[in-house]
């Protein structure tokens, strides 16, 4: 199925929450891209997915990319490599082994671990996270991008304990400035990019 076209609406989320920001960014860069350009993006950024349960395709990077395109009406991506097909488990065992693989993030946008029903089943039903949007925006600044997966998320959650939502929301500079400083402190030092 490399280098097919799919609806976005039969793509299967395999985490809650997105930065809506980033989404907006892409949106207005699609829109203003010209027929060709946007196949040749598509292709550039063809989406690894698994083959879950019930035949469903379940993508595994490039969630904004396809919020973006379905907030602008593009109504297809393109498939990239199939990592797995794991259409024969159960959907509880297909979570659990989505997750000891990384393929998964069932954590909302406050940092709790939800149940793996509670994960979407249309793009359109991603939420935002002000933390993964931070971390997003200092990601090779403040740390450096490794292309982990989920690795804004992981950094989203960490500045989660130090600062409020009201300040990146009220004052996102200074939040990113904060951020910068925070990365650096030992606490950091698990985390994927730590620099110290």
């Amino acid at each position: 199925m490399t280098g097919q076209k799919i609806l976005i609406s039969k793509l299967r989320p395999t985490q809650m929450t997105l930065g809506l920001d980033e989404v907006a960014a892409r949106a207005k860069k699609i829109a203003d891209l010209s027929p060709s350009d946007l196949e040749d993006l598509l292709k550039e950024k063809a989406i690894p997915y698994v083959l879950g349960p019930g035949k469903h395709v379940y993508i595994v990077d490039h969630h904004h990319l396809a919020r973006a395109l379905w907030s602008v009406k593009v109504s297809e991506a393109v498939l990239g490599p199939r990592l797995a097909d794991w259409s024969a488990k159960e959907p509880k065992e297909f979570w659990r082994v989505m997750e000891a693989h990384h393929y998964c993030w069932p954590i909302d946008a406050e940092g709790n671990r939800r149940p793996y029903a509670a994960i979407p089943t249309s793009i359109a039903d991603l939420t935002d996270n002000v933390w993964r949007t931070l971390g997003r925006h200092v990601r090779g600044k403040a740390f450096e991008d490794l292309g982990t997966p989920y690795q804004e998320f992981m950094w989203g959650d960490y500045f989660r304990t130090f600062m409020s939502r009201r300040l990146i929301e009220l004052e996102f500079n200074l939040a990113a400035e904060v951020a910068n400083k925070l990365a650096r402190l030992p606490e950091a030092q698990d985390l994927p990019g730590y620099w110290g």
